[in-house]
């Protein structure tokens, strides 16, 4: 058996494959196209470049380090109709957003954080990555704050997973707060409440 671990891990090296957490990595050699590539780990190649956040698959350097998800990404389908494929990094930072906002809330309120995230992707009124929709200025108090944790929990992640799986407990808000601590309260009045889960009420 160890024989056979030390070959298999040898022909991991020499193709320019490894693996570490829930991703593969894949080193470009010379003569390589994103084409090639992912026809080789049977994925389509958008969804390795997006990923991968290449821009221009052209200009595919030797030597990069791509990630490859072991498992198909989710895709978030976006308003000017283009696809947007969630990448590990995406799915990390949403989890952190959602211990920072709603850690000592219920799993629903949990998932309903991160739902309001994938519905603002999904809106034209909102940038169209998840890290521009966090970091969208004045929009998270963690972020302004700059205490976004480092670490979260398994609790959070799978919240993540289950919003990007299409559950939704908000009925598609755009918005949340905790009307006790909200600033400008007489604004969020005139907002329709869509649902209350926990602390926080979910609006439009």
């Amino acid at each position: 058996m160890r024989v056979f671990v030390m070959a298999l891990a040898a022909v991991l090296l020499v193709a320019g494959v490894s693996c570490a957490g829930g991703t593969r990595t894949y080193v470009v050699k010379p003569g390589d196209t994103l084409s090639h590539i992912a026809l080789e780990f049977g994925l389509p190649w958008r969804e390795i470049a997006s990923y991968n956040k290449i821009t221009d698959p052209t200009k595919l350097q030797i030597g990069t380090v791509l990630h490859i998800p072991n498992e198909r990404p989710h895709t978030i389908s976006l308003a000017d109709g283009s696809v947007y494929v969630v990448s590990g990094q995406d799915e990390e930072l949403m989890a952190r957003l959602v211990y920072a906002e709603a850690r000592g809330e219920p799993l629903e309120g949990q998932i309903a954080v991160a739902a309001v995230v994938l519905n603002r992707l999904r809106s034209s009124k909102f940038p169209n990555t998840i890290s521009e929709v966090i970091y969208d200025p004045g929009q998270f108090t963690p972020v302004e704050s700059n205490s976004l944790p480092t670490r979260v929990d398994d609790r959070c992640r799978e919240a993540v997973r289950r919003a990007l799986q299409g559950e939704d407990p908000t009925g598609g808000a755009l918005f949340f707060y905790n009307p006790d601590t909200a600033r400008n309260p007489g604004y969020w009045k005139t907002r329709p409440v869509l649902k209350q889960i926990g602390n926080h009420n979910f609006t439009l």
